[in-house]
This record gives C-alpha cells, sequence and structure tokens, in this order.
C-alpha cells in the first residue's frame, strides 16, 4: 500500500457528518490504491485458477474410482465399479464445493489486506486525519468494514461462479455430470462469499487492535490456518475434549458453514456458521473498544 488519496467525508446539509460521506471517503481511499486493484485481480485468478484444478484432479480420482472400484486398478485386486455417490463417499470428496475450493487463497490474501487496510494508516499517521474528520471514530471502522466486506463478498461470489462454469466442461469430459442446479452448488457459492467476507472483518479487527500489519497478518495465519494443526495435534492426547476440540476453531467452523450434509459427531453446518459468528465478534468487540479508547 503505497500511495493514498485522501477524502474528506461529506456532510449534510446542516454540516453533521454523514455515514454515507465517510462511507464514500472510505471507498474512494480502497478504489484509489493501484497496488489493491492488482492484488484484487490476483485474487480472483488465483481462486479460479485453484478451483479449475481442484475440478480436474477431482474428476480424475472419480473416474477412476468409478471404473476400477476400490481396486484401482491394480492388478489382481477385486474390480467392482462404483456409482458417481459411492466414488464421492470413497474419495471424501463433495463435488457440490467446488466451486469453494480456492477459498484459502481469498482468506490469506483478503483477509491481509484488510488488516493493511487500517494497519497502514496507524504506521503513517494518516489515521489522525481519518479520525480528525470523523471524531466519533466508530463509523470510521465500519465504513472500511462495510467496503472489506461488500469487495470480499462480491469477487468471491464471482470467483465462485467462474470456477463453477469452467468445472462442467471438465468433469464433463469425464463423464460426470456437474451443473449449477446441482444439489449444494449455489449454497456453496452463496456461503463460501459470506465466509470470506468474515475472514476480512477479523483482518480489519486485528489491524486495528495490534495497529501492525505484519503482527496482525501473523495472528491471522495462526488463527486461520496454525490453530487448526495445533488442535490436530491435541487430538493426539487421550479424552474426548481434544478428540473434539478441533471442530470448533475459525477456519473448521467456517468450512463447515459451507457444506449441506450431516457428519456423525460433528457440528452441523448451522452450529459452524454461529461459532465462526462467534469468532468475528470475539475479535471485532475489543478492536471496537480499543478504537474507540485509546490515544490514536
Amino acid at each position: 500500500m503505497s500511495t493514498t488519496t485522501t477524502a474528506s467525508p461529506r456532510r449534510a446539509a446542516g454540516g453533521s457528518l454523514t455515514f454515507g460521506g465517510v462511507l464514500r471517503s472510505e471507498w474512494i481511499k480502497f478504489r484509489s490504491l493501484l497496488s489493491t486493484r492488482l492484488l484484487l485481480i490476483f485474487t480472483f485468478v488465483a481462486i479460479v485458477g485453484v478451483g479449475a484444478i481442484a475440478a480436474w484432479a477431482q474428476a480424475m480420482s472419480l473416474e477412476l474410482f468409478m471404473k476400477n472400484g476400490t481396486g484401482m486398478g491394480v492388478p489382481g485386486a477385486p474390480s467392482e465399479p462404483m456409482t458417481l455417490a459411492q466414488a464421492q463417499e470413497f474419495g471424501n470428496f463433495n463435488i457440490y464445493a467446488i466451486p469453494s475450493s480456492g477459498l484459502q487463497i481469498g482468506i490469506l490474501i483478503l483477509g491481509a489486506l484488510a488488516v493493511m487496510l487500517v494497519a497502514s494508516e496507524f504506521g503513517t499517521g494518516m489515521i489522525r486525519s481519518t479520525m480528525t474528520a470523523v471524531p466519533k471514530r466508530l463509523p470510521a471502522f465500519f465504513a472500511k468494514a462495510v467496503v472489506l466486506v461488500v469487495v470480499s463478498y462480491i469477487l468471491t461470489l464471482v470467483a465462485a461462479v467462474a470456477t463453477a462454469l469452467l468445472a462442467i466442461p471438465i468433469f464433463k469430459a469425464y463423464g460426470i455430470d456437474f451443473s449449477l442446479g446441482m444439489e449444494g452448488v449455489l449454497y456453496s457459492i452463496l456461503m463460501g462469499g459470506l465466509y470470506v467476507a468474515g475472514v476480512s472483518l477479523i483482518g480489519l479487527s486485528l489491524g486495528t487492535l495490534l495497529r501492525s500489519s505484519a503482527g496482525g497478518i501473523i495472528v491471522l495465519v495462526a488463527v486461520m490456518f496454525l490453530l487448526e494443526i495445533g488442535a490436530q495435534l491435541l487430538s493426539l492426547f487421550p479424552g474426548e475434549l481434544w478428540k473434539y476440540l478441533g471442530q470448533y476453531v475459525p477456519s473448521v467452523a467456517g468450512g463447515r458453514m459451507l457444506e449441506i450434509t450431516e457428519k456423525t459427531a460433528f457440528i452441523s453446518p448451522l452450529a459452524g456458521g454461529l461459532i465462526f459468528l462467534g469468532w468475528i465478534l470475539l475479535f471485532m468487540i475489543p478492536a471496537v473498544v480499543s478504537l474507540k479508547t485509546r490515544d490514536i
């Protein structure tokens, strides 16, 4: 984030500051950065690219399973063809979730962008100008949040639709029917945008709390990626608590929100969504209090 265009929030006719004016100001600051626009283009290409590769890999594997069964084509092994449903269960695949395959890239990039959106203002001192123009402070935070949520959701939604459209001919080449009308596909596309938007809010909150781009990104990576690995290691300890702890970390709960099927001894998609919302509030509430009470 090299250069930034400063825009004064528009005031109403009576001289009072409006949230619409603050929102417009934050939107201008966001879109005026060339680095931000390039980053969004790269994010879109990366999400679609990863999704297309995932579709190709799953299509090849499913075709192999359907033709050769559990024998996997190994000479001498029993060979009994499978249906598509049996092949998905055997390979632990959910092809309806293909549009969301590249979301991890979106989470990493857009989450880091959210951290930098506010932390860079603290680093350069620009936050003083922002808070001088918006003395109540919180409208500026929520305006940034609205900009991030809308951009993250729309970008992820369009990328997921593009991934699904690319996946249709890929699966067809391997004799597998895939379409936007398949059960769970549209749900996965719509909820994927919410997941990435939620991570952007966590990133914005971390940037506000830590006031450091590097520190905020490190903590974000730890929360969204390393925490899941740590929970998997803890599951090796004896005891039921450690065994089920992993499903409550934000990445697992948020990922569960995108699924449509129930799993034995696992949280439901609705519970996953509520737990993920709880994680967002866990970071967002202290960030709001910090911005309101700490010195700039």
